[in-house]
């Protein structure tokens, strides 16, 4: 039998009401050779009981099953709308029954039921209600599974059979699970719930765990149907019977089959009360919809109070994805829901490495909060984590409560925990306190402060350890960021820190993030932009956290700079003008003071096609210094410096198209001529604030001025002669070779330089040449050199191979090579360079990943950095183990320095997904010393 119902909700979801009003008459049909069917109505007000009417008194109406070929059985059907039964005589015979046209079954039922319930029955259908298996008996012996259990004997002999229990006769039975002897192993999930899974699991269109196995794969987003898509979509029963009570109950039975939309229910029995608004479901219960899908051994809903309960359910929320079981379900409205003796996993049906349990849960939607009695964890069988009650946040609110603790081992601060507590204090405003404590240094408070606006956003932190055991003082730190949109145009950026002393950052934080600057930055700016017009205005300080650095060795505070620059094309003109002007007040306590002001206009005429360009170029550099705190009496207090900078840049570009062997390639040429000139000046006399050389590479070579600052410029009248050439797969788009060659040709010597720099008298640069492709997809390689013809030897080597299958497979190989040359002011004074890189991350075995870096410094013979690392990613966990060794003063200079010698460090982190993470977060370090790694969210778009 095939109904179609309008519209029902089911588990969940709220039901509206069905308007019932079934006629109590009953037809008398019978279908004919030909399947006709012909009904006779047989109202009779004062017919007896009969055999079907229940304990109250209420009578039965029944449709009967009915053989296929038998068409003299009668089927009982109520009584159409609109006909009458004729009354009998009191003591008389019963009257002959009044002939009715012939109605099918499908039209009676149609009539019978509610306005909103059709009915569709199919000819010559032979409806049989299932009856619900025999319970399964139980083990005559303990310990014995039911059914048949045989062994062959020897050969040609009969089989050794014994029978347990009921025999099942030939029909398939559930295999018993088998108690593993240890407790700690004994699965939470029968092989049968396993089996139920499973069966929940094929309900969704996509497999809720597709790839879960790769963090960086992008998860299936399911599409939620509305209410109102529900509301008008058909209802479509299947059943093998059904029967009306009363016009009031309606009863299914037998692989009924409801569908409706997203909507989708199988059970043994359903019954439907229209009157008291419940529906009740027995026996292998399956209800799906979109993002969930629940099995239960019965479902009672209460439609009109919102309100359900569930025995035995097993459900899978589609969209973390999880799984999980309950003893019962509670339903107490639209908002509140109870859970009692339930678990939960995000492992795919067939594994549960880890296992959430709670004897009691509690769910309020409304509030987004859930709350679970008698709490614990097991990770692979073993319990690891136990709390009495726990509270939870059920969505994206935040809700106040403990984070998960973070702890790691290091030979600086031995065992280091932290377990950090979360305040939701508003909707825009929390705090973090964390309480930290260091096996040998003591107790650590730390503090994150965080506020959200509608026009910024920022965080304040503070950190305290009273008494610092090995230092023997106390030690803290603070820091304060803000970021405030005023307006489309107007902005502020803040970022303001300090630390009590200049070892805190290597002392205090961990293994994993220790600081890599000489110095703390503390900025703050206010903005202003405009398509032609940027102004900008703020101060700018340095803290040294590097005790080798003496205090003449910190950088210049700003307090402040203010920048006015303007910058505007001609739509119809090939005329650039531009004026950048710069206010800078320099501050500091052991070194002379200084303001100064700088104002640059230039014009320049670009005239650029496909095919080359030639831009001249004119600036004007205006330069004024007013000098304080004189450390030298000959110096004056007042400098000025102008300065004219001509120049022009220049290049052409030819392609042509060529084969190679069998592929076809696009040639290119470019050659490029720049050209610059500035006059002569000493500046011997404005001392230097914020200036240094730039590095030499291929691109520096075209730069106007080779200092960053404005405290020197350059004297140049010189020529860049530099050319590249690239081949291109014209079916790939691929770059397999790249050549970029140049060289600066001085007209004159160089005699503006830094303080203690001679004179430069070579008539050329280093000669820079550069070598990179990509020979597929996945492999790249980049090389370089720089040959000083003055030194008659290469100053600047680099060689490095890179592959790339993201995110699996990542593997750098590299060299360095720098040398002092006196060619070059930016490696005047600093050590000589020769090391090797290597970092990797590859899939070893069973899901396993190894990852690593290794930095060897042939100068010192020793090893700076290294670490090393395994990783497994499956559904449900993420286990990442690294050991690092690592110098912290390296950076120094004399890396056989006591506190420049090796440190190690061991750190875990397990990531059960869909619950939380435990011990410290790795991500960050593996994106700054992991070229190429990126955590999960980058794959997410």
């Amino acid at each position: 039998m095939t109904l179609r119902l309008y519209p029902i909700y089911l588990a969940l979801l709220s039901v509206p009401e069905l308007s019932i009003a079934a006629n109590n008459a009953v037809w008398n049909c019978e279908q004919g050779p030909n399947g006709q069917w012909s009904c006779l109505n047989q109202d009779t007000p004062e017919a007896p009981p009969q055999p079907g009417k229940d304990a109250a008194g209420a009578q039965q109406r029944t449709v009967e099953p009915t053989p296929a070929q038998n068409s003299a059985e009668t089927k009982p059907l109520p009584q159409a709308p609109g006909s009458h039964a004729v009354p009998e005589a009191p003591g008389s015979e019963p009257a002959a029954p009044v002939a009715a046209a012939p109605i099918s079954p499908k039209q009676a039922l149609e009539q019978a039921l509610p306005k909103k319930l059709h009915a569709r029955i199919g000819e010559r259908q032979k409806p049989v209600v299932e009856e619900k298996p025999p319970a399964k008996q139980a083990a005559s012996k303990a310990g014995q599974i039911p059914g048949w259990t045989c062994k062959g004997g020897e050969e040609n002999a009969n089989w050794n059979c014994n029978l347990v229990g009921q025999d099942p006769k030939g029909e398939a039975q559930v295999v018993a699970d088998t108690t593993p002897a240890s407790y700690w192993f004994n699965p939470t999930y029968s092989l049968e719930q396993e089996r139920a899974f499973q069966t929940l699991r094929g309900e969704f269109q996509v497999d809720p765990w597709l790839n879960c196995g790769n963090w960086s794969a992008k998860k299936n987003q399911a599409t939620m149907q509305t209410s109102a898509d529900r509301e008008n979509a058909s209802t479509d029963v299947i059943a093998d019977s059904s029967e009306v009570f009363d016009g009031e109950i309606l009863n299914f039975a037998g692989n009924v089959d409801l569908k409706r939309a997203d909507q989708h229910l199988l059970a043994d029995k359903a019954s439907y009360d229209t009157v008291a608004q419940t529906l009740d479901a027995q026996g292998n219960i399956v209800y799906s919809e979109t993002a969930l899908a629940i099995a239960s051994d019965t479902v009672s809903l209460s439609l009109n109070k919102d309100e359900a309960r569930m025995r035995n359910a097993q459900f899978i929320v589609a969209e973390a994805p999880l799984r999980g079981s309950a003893q019962t379900m509670y339903r107490d409205s639209a908002a509140l829901s109870r859970y009692n003796e339930a678990t939960f996993t995000s492992c795919p049906p067939g594994n549960q490495d880890w296992i959430a349990h709670a004897s009691r849960i509690k769910i309020n939607r409304e509030t987004g909060k859930g709350s679970a009695k008698n709490a614990w964890l097991e990770f692979k069988g073993v319990p690891v984590l136990y709390t009495p009650y726990i509270s939870f946040p059920t969505d994206g609110r935040r809700t106040t409560g403990l984070l998960a603790p973070t702890w790691a081992t290091t030979q600086r601060n031995g065992f280091d925990f932290s377990a950090p507590v979360y305040l939701n204090i508003a909707p825009n405003i929390d705090d973090t306190i964390t309480p930290r404590f260091m096996e040998k240094r003591g107790q650590m408070l730390r503090n994150k402060f965080r506020y959200l606006t509608e026009t910024s956003y920022g965080y304040l932190g503070t950190e305290i350890l009273p008494h610092d055991q090995i230092k023997d003082k106390s030690r803290y730190s603070a820091t304060f960021r803000d970021v405030t949109q005023f307006t489309p145009h107007l902005s502020s950026h803040t970022n303001l820190n300090y630390v009590s002393d200049k070892e805190y950052f290597n002392d205090l934080n961990n293994a994993l993030g220790f600081q890599t600057n000489r110095f703390l930055t503390s900025t703050a700016f206010l903005n202003y932009d405009r398509s032609d017009l940027s102004f900008a205005t703020g101060i700018q300080h340095y803290q040294s956290v590097d005790k080798t650095i003496a205090n003449t060795g910190v950088p210049y505070d700003i307090l402040p700079r203010v920048s006015l620059n303007y910058d505007h094309d001609f739509e119809n003109l090939p005329v650039t003008i531009a004026l950048h002007n710069q206010y800078s007040h320099f501050f500091h306590n052991d070194l002379i003071n200084g303001q100064r002001f700088n104002i640059a206009p230039s014009l320049s005429l670009p005239l650029e096609t496909s095919a080359g360009f030639f831009i001249p170029k004119i600036t004007g550099q205006y330069t004024q210094y007013s000098l304080s705190n004189q450390t030298n009496a000959s110096q004056p207090d007042s400098v000025s410096r102008t300065l004219p900078i001509f120049s022009v840049d220049s290049g052409v570009n030819f392609e042509r198209d060529m084969l190679i062997g069998n592929s076809s390639y696009v040639h290119t040429f470019e050659p490029r001529a720049f050209y610059l000139y500035i006059p002569r000046k000493d500046q011997s006399d404005i001392p230097i604030f914020d200036t240094a050389a730039y590095d030499t590479n291929y691109y520096s070579l075209f730069r106007e001025n080779s200092f960053s600052g404005l405290d020197r410029i350059q004297d140049a009248n010189q020529i860049t002669l530099a050319a590249s050439s690239r081949f291109i797969d014209s079916a790939t788009g691929l770059e397999p070779l790249k050549i970029s060659v140049g060289q600066i040709l001085y007209f004159q010597d160089r005699t503006v330089n830094l303080p203690g720099i001679p004179v430069q008298t070579s008539s050329t640069s280093n000669f820079v040449g550069e070598l990179a492709g990509q020979l597929t997809r996945n492999l790249s390689y980049t090389t370089g050199a720089q040959w000083d013809p003055e030194a008659n030897g290469i100053a600047r080597g680099l060689a490095m191979l890179k592959y790339r299958n993201q995110p699996d497979q990542i593997l750098d190989l590299g060299y360095r090579y720098r040398r002092n040359t006196p060619n070059d002011q930016s490696t005047l004074s600093q050590t000589t360079i020769s090391q090797t890189d290597m970092s990797f991350r590859w899939p070893l075995a069973a899901g396993w990943y190894g990852l690593g870096r290794w930095q060897y410094s042939f100068n010192f013979d020793k090893t700076t950095e290294s670490f090393i690392g395994i990783e497994k990613e499956t559904c449900c966990w993420r286990l990442r183990l690294i050991g690092r060794r690592y110098i912290n003063g390296a950076r120094t200079g004399d890396i056989l320095a006591p506190d420049a010698k090796p440190e190690n460090a061991v750190f875990v982190q397990l990531e059960l997904k869909g619950l939380t993470s435990f011990g410290d977060s790795v991500d960050a370090f593996l994106q700054r010393n992991l070229n190429g790694y990126h955590p999960a969210s980058y794959f997410e778009d």
